[in-house]
């Protein structure tokens, strides 16, 4: 959790090429000064605050969390935000809950957690979104303190805790879990479960230990011993085997923070990248079901100093757009995060300082985030959430702040980033203890916004106030492939430009995005080609795709559907149907469209099959 910390003199021995990175004049390039974004949690009714539940100094695991996760939960094309919360273990009598908020169409959100079942058992931590079962229900894992938690989606807005039938509690790797995704490893079609865990925090370890001038804090994790990680196969019956040891990536001393999966090496298997706190990270290569560690012959298992980080988010794109998804890896303050340049060849090479990442990230200390394209050019961009670990930090004789603003890092196309955070609107909010990151477009307006978990905070819900760039979004459904296509990768071709995005659960920090696609096109009015490689091994590929448009793909199917995304009314559309002495009728519409009343149904019941050729 980034409790790894160098002496604060260490960030002065660096490399002098960190130090003084090469400009270039693609740095002159400018985010587009309009793109905003705002927090809209309060005006969206979302009033969800974090409990961390320490009683005094807090311990290591209170600063730990938490995530967010985002899905569609209900089907009604509408993203859903489910926030994890702690617990008081200290017997006050003090009753939390985590959160699930439905997304009701209109730029609010409804608290639905008791009726949907889904209040969490435990002190939680992290969470995971995974159709498991193939019934086109979205399944939340969550990761807690003790026994983790699998809540079966029932297709009826309810969930069931079917964590005992499932065998996927955890307990057999310690109590404290962090990061878990979904992900088919062996290609079967079913969604298997990697769940890491951090350290062994008791019974044996310290409950405190003192930093910088003998003051009482939470401890680092060299202060406790690491705990195992857990990959559990799927069997198709609604049970889970753990397969950790015979797959090939049992790690008895791991100190996972987060986890991602994606094909790095483009050879059609998804590779496992798991970020530890203050040990090498780890890269297990999947070889047809069967794991390699490789993560210090593909150079990312250290900084580019040979250190090893405390690395809190794992994030995987394409930001040079050259058809090879890259690493970055957030890190404690001083150190600076790190961007790693897939060569083509299994290896990973850091360029933070080449990029212009090392010095806006060098006096802040970095927890979820990562890659996405804020305003639709085409370009990956950056987001990372910061906040301390020390509240104590404060009162250092060097002071520090415990609270703090979040980054934002515009992609001058390909060779360097520029911080944009006051330029977005970002520098202008209340600072936080950031963690958990997820990105979903929730207003499906086309621009992809930011979900911020905050420690012992409300969270911070950013609206991307978009611009005229166009867009295209992407919603796949598996057929022969998981339902929930994780590992698929989608390649446009538009405006000079070829982008990939691969269709991933997991990454950024104890957290989950949208499993939507959202690709930004500049001024492209249409995408020449749109293709679609399954992990079944079926691809699909379509020509003159037009932009600003919400598709759905089938496997294996030859057109393009419209994604069902209803419109609530607005209070003019209301004022109108109730006082019109002709009963209205619904107006049917895919999201391109006007915008339906209410729930695009015809008056016959049936909905529209929206389709282009």
């Amino acid at each position: 959790m980034g409790f790894w910390r160098p002496a604060l003199v260490s960030a002065l021995v660096v490399s002098s090429w960190v130090l003084t990175p090469k400009m270039s004049p693609a740095q002159t390039i400018s985010a587009d000064p309009g793109i905003r974004f705002t927090d809209i949690s309060k005006t969206a009714g979302i009033s969800f605050v974090h409990f961390k539940g320490n009683q005094g100094t807090s311990i290591n695991l209170e600063e730990f969390g938490p995530g967010v996760c985002v899905a569609d939960f209900d089907g009604d094309g509408w993203p859903d935000i489910y926030f994890v919360n702690g617990r008081d273990r200290y017997g006050r009598g003090i009753s939390v809950r985590n959160a699930l908020y439905h997304n009701n169409g209109d730029g609010t959100f409804s608290d639905v957690t008791d009726k949907a079942g889904v209040p969490g058992t435990g002190f939680g931590l992290g969470c995971a979104w995974g159709d498991y079962d193939n019934d086109g229900h979205p399944d939340l894992f969550v990761t807690q303190y003790g026994s983790n938690v699998l809540y079966h989606n029932n297709g009826n807005g309810t969930f069931t805790d079917v964590t005992e039938k499932a065998g996927v509690a955890g307990l057999e790797s310690g109590k404290f879990h962090s990061s878990a995704v979904f992900f088919d490893y062996d290609k079967d079609g079913l969604l298997d479960l990697y769940v890491g865990s951090y350290v062994q925090l008791e019974p044996d370890g310290p409950r405190y230990c003192t930093v910088g001038a003998n003051v009482k804090s939470s401890c680092p994790p060299q202060a406790y011993r690491g705990s195992l990680d857990a990959l559990y196969h799927n069997n198709g019956d609604g049970t889970f085997t753990n397969v950790t040891q015979s797959a090939n990536v049992y790690q008895p001393q791991g100190k996972n923070l987060a986890v991602g999966v994606a094909d790095y090496d483009n050879d059609g298997w998804p590779d496992l990248f798991v970020a530890n706190d203050g040990i090498p990270a780890y890269l297990y290569h999947n070889e047809h079901g069967k794991f390699t560690e490789i993560g210090v012959s593909a150079d990312m298992a250290y900084s580019n100093e040979g250190r090893a980080m405390a690395a809190m988010c794992v994030s995987l794109g394409d930001y040079d757009n050259d058809g090879w998804l890259d690493l970055y890896i957030s890190d404690f303050l001083g150190n600076g995060d790190h961007l790693w340049h897939n060569d083509h060849h299994g290896h990973l090479h850091e360029v933070t300082g080449e990029t212009g990442l090392f010095l806006p990230t060098l006096n802040v200390l970095s927890f979820g985030g990562g890659f996405f394209d804020y305003d639709n050019d085409g370009w990956l961009d950056l987001f990372i959430a910061n906040g301390h670990v020390y509240p104590e930090v404060e009162i250092f004789p060097v002071r520090e702040n415990y609270r703090e603003l979040n980054s934002v890092f515009h992609n001058q196309h390909g060779g360097k980033f520029a911080d944009t955070t006051k330029a977005a609107g970002i520098a202008s909010l209340p600072p936080r203890v950031g963690r958990g990151v997820a990105f979903a477009d929730l207003d499906n307006d086309g621009s992809v916004d930011v979900v911020v978990a905050n420690n012992d905070d409300p969270p911070t819900v950013l609206h991307n106030s978009g611009n005229s760039n166009h867009f295209l979004n992407f919603k796949l459904v598996g057929t022969k492939s998981n339902r929930d296509a994780i590992g698929a990768r989608i390649r446009v071709v538009a405006g000079g430009l070829s982008q990939i995005r691969e269709v991933a659960s997991g990454g950024s920090y104890l957290s989950q995005s949208d499993l939507r696609a959202t690709f930004g096109l500049g001024k492209a009015a249409e995408a020449e080609r749109v293709e679609i490689n399954w992990p079944s091994g079926q691809s699909d590929s379509f020509s003159g795709v037009k932009a600003d448009k919400f598709y759905l793909v089938e496997e294996g199917s030859h057109s393009l559907q419209m994604q069902k995304i209803p419109r609530a009314p607005s209070a003019a559309q209301v004022a109108h149907h109730n006082q019109s002495s002709v009963p209205q009728a619904p107006v049917d519409s895919c999201i391109s469209g006007i915008p339906a009343w209410f729930e695009s149904i015809r008056s016959d019941g049936s909905r529209r099959s929206c389709k282009v050729g």
